[in-house]
């Protein structure tokens, strides 16, 4: 939430509370008991749109305009126990893959920070997962404007693309596991 809050990309979190509010009452009742009426509207508003319309309709709004405190939808997340609750359950570290997994992530992506996505891949390692993770290492291309989530994303097809297809083809994938205590 870090990262996503007052980027360019803002209006995903948008997203992200109607689908958890949806689908999970003890956040429903943390978003109805924290959400001012323009941060209502802002999620009905953001519910019908795409990645484009959301950019140029929240393009870096922070959450606390969207609360009835002033505080972010991180800061209140952190201090209400069933919303890091219902947040905990979704987080997918604490499984094992059931198949073979490539994980690549850029070292500056501010969006989805790099350490979080490098703390999947060990978590999945510790638990005897197949991952390939791949630290895309590219300059710092501006911050909260989606080019260090976006430009990783692009320079890595290549490798992306032929992992798949080795995997669709059959061919084993060769975890790399044993380098994660050297890797970015």
């Amino acid at each position: 939430m870090k990262g996503i809050d007052g980027s360019a990309l803002a209006g995903a979190l948008a997203w992200s509370i109607n689908g958890f509010a949806q689908s999970d009452p003890d956040l429903r009742a943390v978003v109805e008991a924290n959400i001012s009426t323009t941060g209502k509207a802002a999620l009905a508003d953001a519910s019908t749109m795409c990645v484009g319309d959301a950019i140029f309709g929240y393009g870096f709004t922070t959450s606390s305009k969207w609360t009835t405190s002033g505080k972010t939808i991180g800061e209140i997340i952190a201090a209400e126990p069933r919303a890091r609750a219902a947040l905990d359950k979704q987080r997918i570290g604490t499984l094992k893959p059931s198949g073979p997994v490539r994980l690549a992530t850029g070292v500056n992506d501010d969006i989805v920070p790099h350490a979080q996505a490098r703390r999947l891949a060990v978590d999945w390692c510790r638990k005897g997962g197949d991952v390939t993770y791949d630290a895309v290492v590219l300059p710092n291309l501006g911050d909260k404007i989606l080019t260090n989530h976006l430009v990783p994303l692009l320079t890595d097809q290549g490798e992306a693309i032929g992992w798949l297809t080795d995997r669709l083809a059959g061919k084993p994938a060769t975890s790399n596991c044993w380098s994660m205590p050297i890797q970015p």
